[in-house]
């Protein structure tokens, strides 16, 4: 029995540590124009929402994945203009490409009001998670956009610090200008990590019944020789 238990105890570990490399892997940076420990520019961005100029904008960046790679999260660094002016919810969405601008949206996120920190703080970047999971495609060019609707509403994509110049593109309500020649803003687009494939998870199943069974024969085999 004492034989039977180192048996069954390593065969487990070794089904565990085959699950754990097969099915397993950490999420992955598909692209971050963050500095190290996610810095970026902290005082300066591009405007979402009202302009005080007449017009209120969206705004759009673009990155393109090296790998394919299953899309897990964006983490963005946004910040109010100033005190109270993030007044309505901000949209964030992930589109596909439309010659060199943003297009279709691919998934969409929405911010309750007042959930941003202020320009010129360093603030958390926000995270949003996906719950679509889309396949990102090397070499496909895909694009983050920010936008806030009404007069008096302000959000600043915190410019970042790494020297990223891919295509940035504006709206002014009147279609996408891209690229616009300005600073694209802070963020990072991270793969989703995998789980137990459902195989694998049938295959451990399989496993712990096959050695329940022989536990089982064992235990009847012993319970007879003492009976004799």
């Amino acid at each position: 029995m004492k034989k039977y238990l180192i048996n069954f105890s390593k065969y487990l570990g070794m089904c565990a540590l085959s699950m754990g490399i097969s099915s397993h892997a950490l999420a992955a940076v598909i692209f971050s124009n963050f500095g190290p420990g996610s810095t970026y520019n902290v005082s300066s961005g591009n405007v979402v929402g009202d302009g005080f100029d007449g017009s209120i904008y969206s705004e759009g960046d673009s990155f393109t994945p090296i790998t394919n790679a299953v899309f897990g999260s964006l983490r963005i660094a946004l910040s109010e203009v100033f005190p109270g002016s993030q007044g309505t919810s901000l949209t964030i969405n992930l589109t596909a490409d439309a010659g060199n601008a943003p297009g279709a949206v691919l998934e969409s996120w929405s911010t309750a009001p007042g959930s941003l920190g202020l320009l010129g703080n360093n603030n958390a970047p926000l995270v949003l998670n996906s719950s679509l999971n889309l396949m990102l495609l090397a070499g496909t060019e895909y694009w983050i956009t920010a936008s806030l609707g009404g007069m008096g509403n302000a959000v600043a994509w915190n410019w970042n610090s790494t020297g990223d110049m891919n295509p940035e593109a504006i709206n002014d309500g009147s279609g996408w200008f891209s690229p616009s020649g300005l600073t694209p803003g802070a963020f990072e687009v991270d793969s989703a990590a995998t789980v137990p494939e459902p195989s694998t998870l049938a295959l451990f199943g399989v496993a712990f019944a096959g050695m329940a069974a022989r536990a089982r024969r064992k235990s009847s085999a012993s319970g007879s020789t003492l009976n004799s």
